[in-house]
């Protein structure tokens, strides 16, 4: 029965998502400025923090593998965010080269 409702949420989330329309290139504008703000960075580091914290502690199995899936979004959008801010670099560099050979 539990696989099941999971199975059913999914499929809900699914239709979902698709019915959502998803500004990709806005988004990963907003990761490519968001990466090198202060701000953003201070909230990574300290939510990493509290999570290894939490894990420090003693949790359950659960808890300790939901932490550790928070632990790796956490990474992805790091890295994810970095990845398109260097994209973005490399972009405006490109325009700089093109226009001094203009």
């Amino acid at each position: 029965m539990k696989h099941f409702l999971i199975k059913l949420i999914f499929r809900l989330l699914d239709g979902w998502k698709t019915s959502k329309t998803i500004d990709e290139d806005r988004m990963r504008k907003w990761l490519a400025d968001v990466y090198w703000r202060k701000e953003f960075q201070d909230y990574i580091t300290k939510r990493d923090m509290e999570i290894l914290q939490a894990m420090g502690i003693g949790v359950t199995r659960e808890d300790y593998i939901r932490l550790v899936g928070q632990r790796i979004e956490l990474g992805r959008l790091l890295s994810v965010a970095k990845r398109e801010s260097e994209k973005e670099d490399s972009k405006m560099r490109e325009k700089q080269r093109s226009a001094k050979v203009k």
